[in-house]
């Protein structure tokens, strides 16, 4: 098993790290470039604000800061900067950009069950303990300081335990998501199933999911255990 905690594996994966940070920071900000319409609407106040708004604009402007500041600091370290809180920010940030992406989930599956107040009840609740989670999970993530042939600001340490509840939790509420959003189109029309998943943006649910399950499974195998 590979030993993590090897000086030259860590400087392999932090080499790794970084150029993935500036593709995913290249794909993202031209991405952003080519749909910041609805921002460029409400400064003009072209578009009257919604409440519905708020998680789609707040996870994209965290998850941009949040890759900006990343391949900032995998460059070069300002001077000055405290590595510590800079690090701390950058797991809270994370997290929120994980709790907004599945509560603009919600929003979506809830203008398909607004008339059932039970389901809407569940997904309000399931929303509440996911931003809990994430939160709890950020509080508990601590910070190491980095080698100095590294170079780097420093390494988080996650909490097993924590980690592995967040992530379940998000892989099964997207899913649970997923299933709602599918069975709510379903009910409501005379569509197939083919038809539902190709027109209603179901799409969108399954990258979710994807994106949370691969973690979960990261999570689980705990590569960082003694």
């Amino acid at each position: 098993m590979v030993n993590w905690q090897d000086p030259q594996v860590i400087e392999d994966w932090s080499a790794v790290l970084i150029n993935v940070t500036f593709i995913i920071l290249g794909l993202f900000a031209w991405s952003y470039i080519h749909s910041c319409q609805i921002e460029r609407a409400l400064l003009r106040r072209q578009l009257p604000f919604r409440w519905q708004m708020v998680s789609y604009l707040t996870g994209r402007t965290f998850f941009l800061v949040t890759v900006i500041i990343s391949a900032v600091t995998s460059i070069a370290i300002p001077p000055y900067t405290d590595c510590y809180y800079l690090l701390k920010f950058l797991v809270f940030s994370n997290n929120i950009v994980v709790a907004c992406t599945s509560t603009n989930l919600v929003i979506r599956t809830w203008t398909v069950w607004k008339t059932n107040y039970f389901v809407c009840a569940f997904m309000a609740l399931a929303t509440f303990g996911h931003w809990f989670t994430l939160m709890l999970n950020s509080k508990e993530t601590q910070i190491s300081s980095s080698l100095p042939s590294v170079g780097l600001c420093g390494f988080v340490i996650v909490n097993p335990a924590y980690s592995a509840a967040t992530t379940v939790y998000t892989t099964i509420f997207d899913f649970v998501l997923l299933k709602l959003a599918i069975f709510g189109h379903w009910r409501s029309s005379s569509l197939s199933l083919f038809t539902i998943i190709r027109t209603q943006d179901i799409i969108l649910y399954l990258i979710v999911l994807l994106a949370s399950v691969v973690p979960s499974i990261f999570s689980w195998l705990n590569f960082n255990c003694e």
